[in-house]
C-alpha cells in the first residue's frame, strides 16, 4: 500500500514538473521579462487584496457553518486556522489535505470531532457545486470555443453526478445501508466515528437557510477568484474582456480537480493557456497571469499560513460551546 502511494506521488509529481518545463520552455523569456518590469504595482497591489478577501469570505462562510451547530469559534482564529490548512496543504500530494489539517486544528481547539470534520465536509461540497454551477454555465455560454476540448458532456455529467450522489447520501434512509455496510469492520469504534460524523452531517439539513446562505457565499468566492485574475491581467496591460474570465476560470478550477497532479500544480498553467489562447492571447501573456496568480495565491499563504503555523497555540479557554443533543440519532 505504501510503495503503491509512493508510486501515484513520484507519477504527479512528474506530471506537474513536465507540464511546467513544457511551458517555461515554449515562451519567450524576453518579453516576459519586459513584461514583469513594466506591471503596474498598484493593480497588482488590488489583484492580492482579492486573493486576501477570498480568504475572508471562505472564513465567513466556515464560521456560519458552525455557528449553526452552536460552536463559536473567534473569526481570527478561525481564519488563522483556514490560513494553516492552506499553508501545509501547499506541501501536501492532494487539495483534499488542506481540509484534514483544517479539520485537525479546529478539534485541536477543543471542538467536538464529529462537528469540527462535518463542518468541513459541508464547506468543501459547497464549493464543488457552486464551481460546477459557474462550470455548466461556462460550458453553455462558452459554446464554440471550447467545443475542441470536448469536455461540455463530462462537466454536466459531474454535475449530475455529485447532485445525484450526494441526495443520497443525504437522505436519512442511507444511515441504515451505512450501517449494513459496516458491519464487516470489527473495529467498534471507527464504526461509531463514521456513523457520528454521518448523522453530523445530515444536521445540516434543519438549516436550510445557513446552507443557502453559505452557498451564496461561495458563488461570491468564485466571482472574487475570477476578478483577481482579470486584475493580474490589466496589471500586465492585458486587455481581454472580463466575460471570458468568468467563462473559463470556473472551468479550469474544474479540470484542477482531476488528480493528475501534486494541487494542481502545472495542470492550471496548462489549462490556462490552452483556453484563453482561443480566444487570441499569447502564450507569454497567458503563462505570466496564470504564474503571478500562483505566485500571489502562495506569498499570502506564505505569510498567513506559515506565520500562523509558527506561533499558532491551541486555546486554552473554553472558547467553543458544542451541543451534542443536536445530533440526528442513529437508527438502531
Amino acid at each position: 500500500m505504501i510503495k503503491k502511494k509512493s508510486f501515484i506521488i513520484a507519477l504527479k509529481t512528474i506530471v506537474s514538473i513536465s507540464l511546467l518545463l513544457f511551458l517555461l520552455l515554449n515562451i519567450e523569456w524576453d518579453k516576459v521579462l519586459e513584461n514583469l518590469k513594466n506591471a503596474n504595482i498598484f493593480l497588482l497591489l488590488i489583484a492580492s487584496f482579492l486573493n486576501l478577501t477570498e480568504r475572508f469570505e471562505l472564513t465567513f462562510k466556515w464560521n456560519l457553518l458552525l455557528k449553526v451547530r452552536n460552536i463559536s469559534v473567534k473569526f481570527g482564529r478561525l481564519f488563522l486556522i483556514n490560513a494553516i490548512g492552506s499553508f501545509l496543504g501547499i506541501f501536501l500530494p492532494s487539495s483534499l489535505g488542506t481540509d484534514v489539517v483544517r479539520g485537525y486544528y479546529l478539534v485541536k481547539d477543543n471542538s467536538e470531532k464529529s462537528v469540527s470534520i462535518s463542518s468541513v465536509f459541508v464547506d468543501r461540497v459547497l464549493g464543488m457545486f457552486s464551481l460546477l454551477t459557474f462550470g455548466v454555465v461556462s460550458v453553455f455560454f462558452a459554446g464554440d470555443l471550447i467545443d475542441k476540448f470536448n469536455i461540455k458532456f463530462y462537466v454536466v455529467a459531474l454535475f449530475i453526478i455529485v447532485f445525484i450522489g450526494f441526495y443520497i447520501f443525504q437522505r436519512t434512509e442511507s444511515v441504515n445501508f451505512i450501517q449494513n455496510l459496516l458491519k464487516r469492520i470489527k473495529n467498534k469504534k471507527i464504526v461509531d466515528n463514521i456513523l457520528s460524523l454521518h448523522n453530523s452531517i445530515l444536521e445540516y439539513k434543519k438549516h436550510p437557510k445557513t446552507l443557502s446562505f453559505a452557498f451564496i457565499i461561495t458563488l461570491l468566492v468564485q466571482v472574487t477568484r475570477v476578478l483577481t485574475y482579470y486584475f493580474i491581467a490589466l496589471a500586465f496591460n492585458i486587455h481581454i474582456p472580463i466575460v471570458y474570465f468568468f467563462l473559463f476560470i470556473p472551468l479550469i478550477m474544474l479540470v484542477m480537480m482531476i488528480p493528475i497532479s501534486i494541487g494542481g500544480l502545472g495542470v492550471k498553467e496548462g489549462t490556462f493557456v490552452a483556453f484563453f489562447t482561443l480566444i487570441g492571447m499569447s502564450v507569454n501573456d497567458a503563462v505570466i497571469i496564470s504564474f503571478m496568480n500562483s505566485f500571489l495565491d502562495i506569498l499570502n499563504t506564505l505569510i498567513l499560513g506559515g506565520g500562523g503555523y509558527l506561533f499558532y497555540k491551541p486555546t486554552s479557554e473554553n472558547t467553543l460551546n458544542t451541543n451534542n443533543n443536536n445530533f440526528v440519532e442513529t437508527n438502531e
